[in-house]
């Protein structure tokens, strides 16, 4: 059999990736794309496809480009027809970021500001900014010990500052907290003196119509909004004496979660393990914010102390063990715990850094691109690798600019749901006040009330409450409420952009943004439209087609020259839906600058872009947060959801998958795609609580009562077919009617009458497995060898039995026109193993459905054509006695002779190869990896130093060839050693080993700790071969115990005997384990992610015998 490809347990070596395609021809490259993809030929003409590529090819210069004609919209759209393989996708991709990326200066040359500031000669020196937040003092967790700190080194490479200085390492105080903001836009226009009143101008043209309510016609969420908004918080914030500094760093770090200095993260760390203070975040401006917005950093602060927890347990490198030993005295011990805490919380912020930043590509640019409506998996993502000649950098840093400051004041799009919020909590700011007066209020009086409000809030960022939702005694606050207002959001619409769209309560707010854009001096409109290469607005009706708009436009500013930056950019006409190419519906020159400004931010930003590295963030953590594109084209916010909220919502919720469209627009579009069937429509529950047992008497009493106690596994065998193309009800494993355990008795007597399967498995084993050690051992030198004994020997092997007993399509001597190599026989039939049976991640649900049901396509198709070729050649009814007389008359029992014997009884027994073939899966999938994982902790107990006494006696009897004993010996073993559970779903209430059982429970069932129970079992943690066994085993007990329950020991016992005839065996390397939740879980061999069961581990040896 093959054993050429190396099973790799949920990570793929190899990078298939092609390298991109030179996109110096571009016209060649848009003929061919004319005649190569007939997709295109409905969205443009062929003249239209190469005036557009043309324009690509003016990367800082050409013609003004008209936005009204759509032609990026266009080129979004042309872009997701093409497949992900497509080499001219690829190039042109590169080409718009090279496009939008030149569209403003990296970095920005002209910045805002002119103060000088006077104190007396005699006054003393103040200190500044920069030596106030570089040093703090704490005292560390678990310590009297306080630190001052941190001393200046090399952090600055690896991880982000507090205020996000060193980004750029040649200028490293580009883009820092504190730094005044930049110019985008040179202002050369000589603006009207006297300017319309600012009132007036929100009255006339901004204000809603309390009657009318535009809802974004592309179906986007309030959760979108809220995203934005966090972006917004994250690079903006004014202040400085003259307001013209942004206090926050010009990048995408998530300021609003982890302040923007050392000061403000000390105000929500712990200072211990990395980890923040309980659903905390640092930025106070968000009490004046709709919860949904809070809501989200709570999960982002949850996710941040996960990451903690699996990056201590990982710790891969050794690079989280503290540097002490436990002679060391009180301070160096303290010193060490602090660099631990200081290590694990950069690192950590990197990882959820880096997933904040995948949510803006993946999830709102597919958003704002509206690539989410199609079944594309491209996305506008600024860090592709570029084609142009010159080349587009990245990593060169960045700083915010005024314009952008005025120009992401997004209120327009606030919802109907949010308006009622916002006038509610002006109305406690101003007690005393009735509606109607809400937009009388003045901008001077609204700085007031919220500069009080702020003031008043607990200076403790995790004291603080979110509106009406209060902390827990923990200082958490209840999931239910958290997914409560989540589950609104996704629910409600969005406002639309555009004239007369923002909530009249705004109206001081406007007011100050737009006396504010005065204050900056800012360019006009078209000025701004020059800069960005976007035609001019040559009447008023360009800006506006409203007649009413454009008519009150004319006699308030004179002519379009003179229209101020803001409020324009708010007032103009807006973008119409495209599916796919538009779907915020901005202003055209908002929408222009806002892609243009996503490239800037993401590709200007090095730990985005040149250190988004495995380094940096770990394997584990740059796996955690990247995109899957077969995933909804790489969505990912779903993700941070099911991690922080686990369980609340269904893994295939329609809302939740992309939550940044409402409900009914996610419906809607997965209907169009005709996807509808993967998803449900199902609100948020409460998870089931999970009562844990592990006595031999109370796993009898759930095992042996399915009428109270039922199996939950039906619905993960029915989502492996959403469109309802196969019925599985009936397989063993389904259920407790009379149909699941007649099947489960057809398949006991047909292998019951098989001739000495476990002699065919032992003499498999002994012949494969001695020819793969002699393939797969590496000589070290002075006589040491090594071998993988998982991945080499026994997956391969585990692969085989399965394949040869349940007759699928392993590529073999015996099958030498097999389908399927051993690796990828055990991947697939692991892929199904773990979604139907071992699926306990809701953050990683949908991929492993996916990957079942692409798994489960080729074992079905692939198993198919050998169960027909048994039932055309006739011999279903009639071969059934010669092959039993064959099998009888010969020597040794081949197991694949076994197998087709199976399957030639089975054709016999039903009426359907389909069901034939349907039984030999099910059947074979419960197998995989549990057996594999057994020998590993069998064979782990027996190689602990310890247990020498017992591997002395194992091994003779193993080298005896007494098959018997040495199956004694391995149940024993595995009793020791088993971890194995088993799950059941309360119907009824009970109670279980003194715990409360209400209907919907989980049951998890500790099968290998109940046999080592110390009160059931005499001499628990004595090794006694000849013990009798008990009923409860970690093959499971009763109806639904393993249908190998016989055959599984062999399979373990053949593989000690292999190990038992080497000299001197003994593991070499660490197999790492993780616990979540209370299971172990295996880490692969990158350690780049978890499972349930061992994919490796190497053992060196010293000869044969």
């Amino acid at each position: 059999m093959s054993t050429e490809e190396k099973f790799q347990a949920d990570e793929a070596y190899a990078d298939h990736g092609d390298k991109l395609a030179s996109s110096n021809d571009l016209m060649k490259l848009a003929v061919d794309l004319w005649h190569n993809h007939s997709d295109i030929h409905g969205q443009a003409s062929e003249a239209e496809l190469i005036n557009l590529v043309q324009e690509l090819r003016h990367v800082r210069n050409g013609a003004p480009l008209d936005d009204k004609k759509g032609t990026t919209e266009l080129l979004i759209g042309i872009l997701t027809s093409l497949p992900a393989t497509s080499k001219a996708r690829a190039a042109l991709t590169s080409r718009l970021i090279d496009k939008l990326w030149a569209g403003l200066q990296h970095p920005p040359q002209s910045y805002v500001g002119g103060r000088v500031a006077f104190r007396p000669a005699d006054a003393p020196a103040e200190p500044t900014a920069a030596d106030a937040d570089e040093t703090v003092e704490f005292t560390v967790p678990d310590t009297d010990v306080v630190l001052r700190g941190p001393l200046p080194d090399d952090g600055l490479f690896q991880y982000r500052a507090p205020d996000g200085r060193g980004n750029n390492v040649l200028q490293p105080d580009v883009g820092r907290a504190g730094s005044p903001y930049a110019r985008t836009v040179k202002a050369t226009k000589r603006l009207h003196g006297v300017k319309p009143d600012p009132g007036l101008l929100f009255d006339l043209l901004m204000a809603r119509d309390d009657a009318r309510f535009s809802e974004n016609p592309a179906g986007l969420s309030s959760m979108f909004f809220y995203h934005a908004s966090i972006i917004i918080h994250d690079i903006f914030r004014s202040g400085g004496p003259d307001g013209n500094r942004s206090m926050t760093s010009s990048y995408l770090d998530l300021a609003p979660l982890y302040g923007s200095s050392l000061a403000d993260q000390m105000e929500i760390r712990t200072m211990k393990h990395g980890k923040l203070k309980p659903d905390t975040f640092h930025e106070k401006r968000l009490l004046g914010q709709p919860a949904g917005v809070s809501v989200l950093l709570v999960l982002y602060s949850r996710f941040h102390n996960y990451v903690c927890d699996m990056l201590l347990q990982i710790n891969e490198e050794g690079r989280f063990t503290p540097a002490c030993t436990t002679e060391s005295n009180a301070s160096d011990r303290a010193i060490a715990l602090a660099k631990q805490d200081h290590d694990l919380f950069n690192t950590a912020r990197l990882i959820v850094g880096g997933l904040y930043v995948n949510i803006s590509i993946h999830d709102y640019l597919r958003a704002i691109t509206n690539t989410h409506r199609s079944d594309s998996d491209w996305t506008l993502d600024p860090r592709v690798q570029g084609t142009a000649a010159d080349g587009t950098p990245h990593a060169v840093g960045n700083q915010v600019s005024v314009e952008f400051n005025l120009l992401y004041r997004f209120h327009a799009c606030i919802s109907k749901k949010d308006e009622r919020w916002i006038n509610d909590f002006f109305l406690k700011l101003f007690p005393g006040r009735k509606p109607e007066d809400l937009q009388k209020i003045s901008a001077s009086d609204l700085h007031g009330a919220l500069m009080k409000l702020l003031e008043e809030a607990p200076k403790d960022p995790s004291l603080r409450d979110i509106g009406d939702m209060k902390r827990q005694a923990d200082g958490t606050f209840k999931d239910e409420d958290l997914v409560r207002v989540l589950g609104e959001a996704m629910e409600d619409p969005a406002g639309s952009f555009g004239a007369r769209m923002i909530p009249k309560a705004l109206r001081a707010v406007e007011i100050l943004g737009i006396n504010q854009a005065r204050r900056w001096q800012v360019a006009s409109l078209n000025e701004f439209r020059d800069f960005f290469g976007l035609k001019r607005h040559e009447s008023f009706t360009d800006i506006n087609p409203d007649p009413d708009i454009a008519s009150l436009l004319e006699k308030l500013y004179s002519d379009p020259d003179m229209v101020e930056l803001y409020p324009g950019l708010m007032i103009e006409d807006v973008k119409p839906p495209r599916n796919t190419g538009c779907g915020i519906c901005p202003p055209y020159s908002v929408g222009r600058a806002v892609l243009t400004d996503a490239v800037a931010l993401v590709r200007g930003d090095r730990f985005n872009t040149v250190d988004f590295t495995v380094s940096n963030l770990t394997n584990w953590g740059y796996r955690e947060i990247m995109p899957d594109y077969k995933t909804l084209g790489g969505s990912v916010l779903y993700r941070l959801i099911q991690r922080t909220v686990p369980g609340w919502f269904p893994y295939n919720s329609v809302a939740v998958m992309q939550p940044m469209y409402t409900k009914a627009a996610n419906e809607d579009i997965a209907r169009q795609l005709g996807t509808m069937g993967q998803f449900t429509t199902d609100d948020a529950k409460p998870p089931p609580k999970t009562v844990v047992i592990s006595t031999n008497a109370a796993i009898k009493e759930v095992l042996g009562q399915p009428e109270r106690f039922a199996l939950p596994w039906l619905r993960a065998f029915d989502a492996l077919f959403p469109d309802g193309e196969k019925d599985l009800s009936w397989f063993m494993l389904a259920g407790d009617e009379t149909r699941n355990h007649q099947n489960r008795a057809d398949m006991v007597e047909v292998l019951d009458g098989l001739p000495d399967v476990g002699g065919a498995l032992l003499a498999m084993m002994a012949q494969e497995g001695g020819r793969l050690m002699k393939k797969e051992t590496l000589t070290l030198g002075e006589g040491v060898k090594l071998v993988d004994i998982i991945r080499d020997v026994a997956i391969p092997l585990s692969a085989k039995m399965l394949a040869d007993l349940f007759y699928l399509d392993l590529r073999s001597d015996e099958n030498t026109e097999g389908t399927l190599s051993a690796a990828e026989l055990y991947r697939h039939l692991l892929n199904i193993r773990v979604w139907g049976i071992e699926n306990r991640d809701p953050a990683q649900a949908w991929d492993r459905r996916r990957r079942a049901r692409e798994s489960v396509h080729e074992i079905i198709d692939s198993t198919r054509r050998l169960v027909e070729e048994i039932a055309d050649a006739g011999i279903a009814a009639k071969l059934s006695g010669l092959l039993t007389s064959s099998f009888h008359s010969a020597k040794e029992v081949s197991l694949r002779r076994c197998g087709r014997k199976l399957a030639t009884e089975l054709l016999a027994m039903y009426d359907s190869a389909e069901r034939v073939v349907d039984t030999l899966w099910l059947s074979a999938f419960g197998g995989v990896g549990v057996t594999v994982t057994a020998f590993y902790d069998v064979m782990e107990f027996l190689l602990r130093p310890e247990k020498a006494t017992v591997w002395a006696q194992v091994r003779d009897v193993a080298r005896q060839g007494d098959d018997g004993a040495l199956l004694a010996c391995v149940i024993e073993a595995q009793r020791l050693s088993s971890s194995q559970c088993n799950v059941r779903v309360a119907t009824q209430p009970c109670e279980l080993e003194g715990q409360e059982v209400q209907p919907g429970n989980m049951v998890m069932m500790l099968l290998g700790e109940a046999g080592r129970n110390p009160t059931e079992v005499s001499n628990a943690e004595a090794f006694e071969p000849t013990r009798q066994r008990g009923q409860v085993s970690s093959y499971s007990y009763g109806q639904h115990e393993c249908l190998l329950k016989h055959l599984a020991p062999v399979y373990v016992a053949g593989m000690v005997r292999l190990v038992a005839g080497l000299e001197g065996c003994e593991g070499a390397g660490e197999v790492k384990t993780v616990r979540v939740g209370g299971q172990r879980l295996f880490m692969n061999d990158c350690w780049s992610r978890m499972g349930s069961n061992v994919g490796g581990w190497k053992m060196q040896f010293r000869g044969v015998d």
